[in-house]
């Protein structure tokens, strides 16, 4: 059996985690500045890839940010449309893009909650320190 860590991308309103990845408030050293950058980029890929989904099957849209489900069957939902937009792509069936849904999602807008205050902790600040220092 094989283990996979996963560690997401976080935007700076979400605290450190050793699972979730924050940009640095002051990156101060190039290598920083590039992590940082590094960030933003994947950031916008997958909220880019959130709206596709989201413009393919608007079930996914209409939640406002509510879960309608518990957890466990929301996991359900977004794989199963992952699979049928994988299936789709496949089969070379176009989705009708929804711009607004593209462009909303899209955009990566800072925060303005304050990070600083957040509690960080030790494991997820020495992950991100190791991720600065080897990329």
């Amino acid at each position: 059996m094989y283990f996979i860590a996963v560690l997401s991308a976080g935007d700076s309103g979400y605290p450190l985690e050793p699972w979730l990845m924050t940009p640095l408030n002051n990156a101060t050293t190039q290598a920083e500045q590039t992590y940082n950058t590094a960030h933003t980029k994947t950031r916008s890929v997958v909220e880019r890839c959130f709206g596709l989904l989201k413009s393919r099957f608007r079930c996914l849209d209409r939640s406002g940010g509510t879960l309608l489900y518990t957890p466990e069957k929301t996991c359900q939902l977004i794989v199963a449309t992952a699979v049928l937009h994988n299936f789709c792509i496949t089969r070379r069936l176009l989705a009708p893009v929804d711009d607004a849904v593209l462009s909303r999602d899209a955009e990566i807008q800072p925060s303005t909650q304050a990070v600083a205050d957040m509690p960080q902790t030790a494991t997820a600040v020495d992950i991100r320190r190791r991720l600065i220092q080897q990329f």
